[in-house]
């Protein structure tokens, strides 16, 4: 009785002790709030107001800013902007002879450009951000923006680019564009006319490339243009119509025109190209087809394309950090004759996107808009002084963050009734209405956006010449009772026993809405509510990327959740205005018509199932029959004055139901960066950063490491081509060994060596290794089948995509990923194919599979997977042997303590202490020891910067790695603790333990020698999980930490339904736990006699 007294209170005042503990920390955290006005610096307040005020007046074309300047090439020499001054890291190299002199590098008629700020300084790292190694792509728009011409940071005025000035004819159906006279590809070869023939006669206008189409931007009505060339530096465009958008659009789109170096590309076009080198090409990378090949060496990725771009990829890295460096052929200089960029090196670090605020919030970024969210506004300013940082307020060219899709053309499936139903009230502009009438946006805007945005539909924004009050303001009151009554009047009349509508015939009537992480789930909870309200049952639904593109290609969703683009340049980009591109969610079918010429009657949109025409007197038809005068119309009246009855027929029908008008578009940028202009247009048409005049930006104390110079000085002169699959290196440069790869193969030696003696010696880890084999063949044959189940995956959706075009293009593309991947195979080859079973009869580098060591290829990128994981299993291992280390070190002797001292005080606060790390997630104490530490990822931003190692570089590892290793060890070593301590109180109760005791054994000798030892038993045989358990649960704490390990390119796989990766993480993940389980075999093997004795007598 006096114990179960005792107990009860114990774990009373525990308990009592445990909420007052909880208490003090809720009332410690709690938030100041407070009914009192808040006391604000009336000038603060002011300077806040007037940053996010980005309005402007787009009329006033002559006040707008213009970066580039125009000069009279025939100065010369004797001009102020003639080329001179260069970067000190190519002046090293003009004096090595590596390099001609920067006024042959530039040529005779460079492009004058004027930062906003005035001349700037050489030097620095601009480091930014990218969601995944496919974003790093941006570098071929928006991070180089090299096209004819280009957009000025508010839009207007378009201004020359590559071309030195610009001829309309007075019909506006030919255009004469001429380009500047020594422009030079990163490798010095001259940029003329010749290479934009090339793209276009021999590329774009090849069906052994394309299906011999030209792009939609290249079209006036019916009829596509034509381009000739007049001279090396002088092109023709010719149309059948006027094309009075031409030079706006050019200042999109005409960076298409200029990635393709004829001198390079040409040996491996299919057709005009060297076959010698093709065949030789597509056995080095292991490619199916001539076209492939082509594709791989255009690739943003090849180190030796030529480019025209202001940095250039010189170095291939299989995994992040991506590095470019200054190109030293670039053709900008500023006013005073300096070459330009300023900026050295441009670095892009991979962060997954929910963890992307923290990298801008720690100021991991030097300048950086894309992905900057106006949700982290709060964060963003608070942290902007303590993280040196400052953020700027850009006018959003995209007017909406997001947006509701109806579904206009709702696929129909016979074996689902409802889905007529769907697409009869979807079609109906009845039901559309009262849906947007039924939304509370005022409520919807004070929560998330703390009134600062106000109530609108999607429309091209006040201060666009195409501004249309009509459309924004279109049913957006909150009107319950107007919107029951549209609902009433469709015939929803019946009701379910939860209160909700129900189709005319009486069935349930429940609606799905998608979104996937790009916008995140928004304000779809109040959309939810809003709608039950009215009786509308709605459910909201997360979607995989891929599975979310999957069903929009396929029109099978109620409603999906995108955002806007670039909508405030209406003309150019309609998507919420008419579906004009298959990127017009809430019309898909229609828009595949429309894309692919089915209104002016293209046979090409016949021969697409999914391609469709709105009826002839739908009001769509009429908008489009608008829209095709206004791309004809002479002026910008007459283009508003047609755009503007398009908005009206919008407003009546509303295509699509939005929220709000977007927020200013947020800009993250280093207090040291220059030139950035103070509000510019963000979106996709401007090409956002690249309107702001990218190559100008420079730091006013640039920093660079020695490693860093050096690293752009041998990445001008001696670039890291790909590695090749066939093991032959390329012939362009000379290759040593990574020391990654030196370092891996000397470790495998070692431990294969190891292994084989120890095997030979004792026969029990000879039996281990031999279960290891058919171990490993059973996990294969589950992980396939596993990969193999889930509904849709990235090349499912890649192939619907390709089948919807319905172009030769498409189809030989089609060919090519059948080839690479088999997917018409059966099950059994694939998998066969996959472990690399037909090898073994061809012995064909190309029929490599798992037991060759190949884990194949990403769907996503058709990379391989082994150059894709690269580095990241070191580090991985690292971590997890880092971890283990700590948690034995903690644990053991904790345990030893608590059960030697057992119910002491002391064993009492280790047990609260690890119940307490045993329960806490491992990604919440990340987060916290983050803003503790603050330090986030490998690396500070300064150091990571820098490629060589150093001290300072290793201090500041250190000074991250440690987070990590915590965090991960944390929950494993609080029930280590616990294991430890219950296995030896067990081993100290034996009898044993008290004859050696009467024997008068020393205790600490007793203790150590036989007790421990033992406990330790279970302890290590649980290393066989330990290892993957570290990888797989240490991936969300990777993802929160920003670490490069195996764990996040797992869940990036999964995300993203690259199947195969993911298949091939997992078979890494199982090897793991058979490494895990054999080196705790070879534990016990030294440490518990019982193992050795078994063996002897066996």
């Amino acid at each position: 009785m006096k114990y179960l007294f005792y107990l009860f209170a114990g774990v009373t005042g525990v308990g009592f002790c445990f909420a007052l503990l909880l208490w003090l920390l809720s009332w410690s955290l709690q938030p100041q709030a407070s009914d009192a006005p808040i006391d604000v610096d009336p000038d603060l307040l002011a300077s806040i107001e007037r940053d996010r005020d980005v309005s402007f007046d787009s009329q006033r074309i002559d006040t707008l800013p213009r970066l580039q300047v125009d000069v009279d090439s025939s100065e010369g020499s004797d001009a102020s902007w003639w080329p001179r001054g260069e970067s000190p890291i190519l002046a090293q190299l003009v004096e090595s002879g590596d390099l001609p002199p920067v006024r042959d590098r530039t040529g005779p008629e460079p492009l004058v450009m004027r930062g906003v700020d005035g001349i700037g300084n050489y030097g620095g790292t601009w480091l930014r951000v990218a969601s995944s190694e496919n974003d790093v792509g941006v570098i071929q728009n928006r991070m180089s923006y090299t096209g004819f011409f280009r957009w000025s940071p508010l839009g207007e005025p378009v201004v020359p680019h590559l071309a030195k000035s610009f001829e309309p004819s007075e019909d506006m159906r030919t255009f004469t564009v001429r380009l500047r006279r020594g422009v030079r590809w990163s490798d010095g070869h001259p940029f003329t006319a010749n290479d934009v023939m090339y793209w276009w006669r021999d590329q774009e206008l090849s069906e052994d490339l394309t299906d011999g189409i030209p792009p939609r931007w290249m079209y006036t009505g019916a009829d596509p243009g034509t381009i000739d060339m007049i001279d090396d530096y002088t092109l023709l465009f010719r149309f059948t119509k006027p094309y009075p958008h031409f030079k706006r659009i050019m200042a999109t789109y005409s960076f298409y025109m200029t990635q393709d170096p004829e001198h390079y590309l040409r040996p491996y076009h299919p057709t005009l190209g060297d076959q010698d080198r093709i065949a030789e090409g597509m056995q080095a990378y292991q490619l199916p087809s001539p076209r492939a090949l082509y594709a791989y060496m255009r690739n943003f990725m090849n180190p030796d394309c030529p480019r025209l771009w202001p940095w250039i990829y010189r170095s291939y890295k299989a995994n992040p950090p991506q590095v470019f460096v200054r190109n030293p052929f670039y053709f900008a200089v500023d006013e005073s004759g300096n070459q330009l960029p300023y900026i050295d090196r441009l670095q892009f670090a991979v962060r997954s996107g929910q963890m992307m605020a923290l990298s801008f919030v720690n100021g991991e970024v030097s300048m950086q808009t894309r992905h900057v969210r106006y949700e982290n506004y709060t964060e963003l300013f608070d942290r902007a002084e303590s993280t040196g940082m400052r953020v700027l307020h850009w006018y959003s060219a995209t007017r909406s963050p997001w947006v509701i899709n109806p579904n206009l053309n709702r696929r129909i499936d016979p074996e689902r009734p409802s889905t007529r139903w769907k697409a009869q009230l979807l079609a109906d502009k009845r039901f559309r209405q009262a849906l947007s009438l039924a939304i509370d946006r005022k409520a919807i805007i004070r929560a998330l956006y703390n009134d600062q945005v106000e109530p609108a539909q999607v429309e091209p924004g006040p201060e666009s010449p195409f501004s249309s009050p009509e459309l924004r303001q279109a049913f957006i009151d909150h009107d319950t009772q107007g919107a029951n009554a549209l609902l009433d009047e469709l015939g929803l009349t019946g009701r379910d026993a939860d209160g909700m509508r129900t189709y005319p015939d009486g069935s349930t009537m429940t609606f799905f809405i998608e979104y996937s992480q790009f916008t995140d789930i928004g304000p779809g909870h109040f959309v939810v509510d809003d709608w039950a309200a009215v009786g509308v049952r709605a459910i909201l639904q997360e979607r995989a990327r891929q599975l979310f593109y999957l069903h929009k290609n396929a029109a099978d969703f109620d409603f999906n959740i995108w955002s806007g683009e670039s909508d405030f340049f209406a003309v150019i980009e309609p998507r919420y205005f008419i579906p004009h591109s298959i990127e017009a969610f809430y019309a898909t079918q229609w828009a595949q018509w429309y894309a692919l010429g089915g209104y002016y009657d293209d046979p090409r949109a016949k021969r697409v199932a999914n391609a469709r025409p709105p009826p002839r007197d739908h009001p769509m038809y009429r908008a489009y029959d608008l829209y095709e005068q206004a791309l004809l119309a002479p002026s910008r009246s007459e283009q508003i004055a047609l755009m503007k009855k398009v908005f009206a027929i919008g407003a009546e029908n509303i295509w699509t139901i939005n929220i709000a008008d977007a927020p200013p578009q947020l800009v993250v940028l280093d207090e040291d960066m220059r030139n950035v202009p103070k509000n510019a247009l963000f979106g996709f048409v401007a090409m956002t950063p690249g309107n702001a005049g990218i190559e100008t930006f420079f730091f006013e104390n640039p920093v660079m490491s020695q490693g860093a110079i050096d690293d752009v000085r041998n990445a001008i002169v001696n670039p890291i081509a790909r590695p090749r699959l066939d093991g032959s290196s390329p012939d362009t440069i000379d290759r040593a060994i990574p020391l990654g790869s030196l370092i891996r193969s000397v470790i495998l030696g070692i431990v294969a060596l190891a292994l084989l003696l120890i095997a030979i010696k004792h026969p029990y880890i000879g039996r281990r290794l031999l279960i290891m084999i058919p171990t490993l063949f059973v996990i294969s044959i589950i992980v396939f089948t596993i990969i193999q189940l889930p509904e849709g995956d990235y090349l499912t959706a890649r192939l619907v995509q390709l089948q919807e075009a319905g172009n030769a293009d498409a189809e030989q593309e089609i060919e090519d990923l059948r080839q690479l991947f088999h997917f018409d195979e059966p099950m059994w080859k694939q998998y066969a194919r996959w472990m690399g079973f037909f090898w073994f009869t061809s012995l064909d580098v190309a029929d490599a599979g798992l037991l060759q060591g190949y884990m194949g290829r990403s769907m996503e990128t058709a990379q391989p997977v082994n150059q894709i994981v690269g580095d990241r299993i070191i580090l991985t291992v690292c971590i997890s042997a880092g971890t283990i280390l700590f948690t034995w070190a903690v644990a053991i002797p904790i345990g030893i303590y608590s059960a030697v001292r057992q119910y002491s005080l002391a064993d009492y606060a280790f047990t609260l202490v690890g119940f307490i790390g045993m329960s806490i997630p491992g990604f919440l104490l990340a987060l916290v020891l983050m803003v503790l530490a603050d330090v986030s990822g490998l690396f500070s931003p300064e150091y990571a910067a820098q490629p060589e190692w150093t001290w300072g570089k290793l201090i500041d590892l250190l000074r991250h790695i440690w987070v990590p290793v915590l965090v991960m060890g944390v929950a494993g070593t609080a029930g280590m603790i616990r294991v430890m301590r219950a296995n030896l109180l067990d081993e100290l109760s034996k009898p044993y333990v008290t004859t050696a005791r009467a024997k008068g054994v020393r205790p600490i000798k007793l203790l150590l020698k036989y007790p421990v030892r033992v406990a330790l038993n279970p302890f290590i045989s649980g290393i066989g999980h330990v290892f993957p358990q570290l990888v797989s649960g240490g991936a969300i704490v990777a993802m929160v930490l920003s670490l490069p390990t195996v764990g996040p390119l797992l869940l990036a796989a999964l995300f993203s339904e690259d199947m195969y990766l993911a298949g091939s993480m997992l078979m890494v993940l199982s090897m793991l736990g058979v490494l895990g389980t054999l080196v705790s075999d070879l534990l016990l093997l030294w440490l518990d006699p019982r193992v050795r004795y078994d063996e002897v007598t066996t």
